[in-house]
């Protein structure tokens, strides 16, 4: 691969864009088998849009946890661009800008589509990515899993099948329910196992504010309930059963969890743990889709 493709790929941190992909891609299957006409020409836009807001807060996100002093040699969660010199830090916030304005712009496209439901719904995803590190941003303060679980969960969901249908509907609910609960799950690992290190770095994080026990309860809680959200839209016939396909993860689900519970020594037991709930998460995503794209 091109050494500046390389750069450019490992700063987007690309591996994580699935998090934006399977909540608009199940966004619109999951209208399609709800049996509303879906306008397929605009996934892509819709897609677009997302993914530009995502790679704008990865960048955005490295450059300020390095420029307020959070971002060590030591730190697991950024692209390590920053610590080990590889590009300088104006390369991350001139970046990181360019994507969120791109996306917003992308977005405007797509409320003069559908309407100003999806501007409200673009606005508020723009300001929680502008501000999710900026130098008074939210995930400073303890704040970043509500957030996350709200913009990565049912704003992006609902705003992609508003998308999708131009109108929401009771059911959809439950599937932004569940990626949710697996992208804050991701997020609550993450900071969980380097609790030490933040409270080094000075800065809040949820897993401080609870403690070790309660946060692993609490991931075991969005574990569990993205896999019950499945259940709820079947069982009231709003979708056919092949949304249930994602419980063939649960063996995955269960260990993934007991590894969390179990775990002694955070920042050792936990290291892999962010990206295998991402892998979890690309797994249960993947088979809903799958699910939902079966011709009931």
């Amino acid at each position: 691969m091109n050494p500046d493709l390389k750069k450019w790929v490992r700063a987007l941190r690309a591996y994580s864009f699935s998090a934006t992909v399977i909540p608009v891609t199940v966004a619109f299957l999951f209208a399609r088998a709800q049996g509303l006409a879906v306008a397929w020409p605009l996934f892509p836009l819709m897609l677009f849009c997302a993914l530009l807001l995502h790679a704008g807060v990865n960048l955005l996100n490295d450059y300020y946890d390095f420029t307020l002093g959070f971002d060590t040699a030591e730190a697991c969660g950024s692209s390590g661009l920053l610590t080990e010199g590889v590009v300088h830090p104006a390369y991350m916030l001139k970046w990181g800008r360019f994507y969120i304005f791109a996306g917003a712009a992308a977005g405007l496209l797509l409320a003069a589509i559908r309407g100003w439901p999806l501007l409200i719904a673009g606005l508020t995803g723009t300001a929680g990515a502008w501000f999710y590190s900026h130098r008074a941003g939210y995930k400073y303060k303890g704040l970043g899993e509500p957030f996350v679980f709200i913009l990565m969960g049912p704003l992006l969901f609902d705003g992609a099948f508003y998308a999708a249908t131009g109108t929401l509907t009771v059911g959809a609910a439950w599937p932004a329910l569940a990626c949710g609960c697996l992208v804050t799950a991701i997020l609550l690992v993450n900071n969980l196992r380097d609790i030490r290190m933040d409270q080094q770095a000075g800065f809040i994080t949820l897993p401080m504010r609870l403690g070790t026990s309660r946060t692993k309860k609490l991931y075991a809680v969005l574990i569990a309930g993205s896999y019950a959200a499945m259940i709820v839209p079947v069982a009231s016939g709003t979708v056919h059963a092949g949304m249930l396909l994602p419980l063939l993860s649960l063996p995955v689900a269960w260990r993934q969890i007991r590894q969390v519970l179990a775990a002694a020594q955070l920042n050792i037991d936990l290291a892999d743990a962010p990206p295998q709930t991402a892998a979890l998460y690309l797994i249960f995503g993947g088979l809903l889709a799958a699910g939902l794209a079966l011709p009931f």
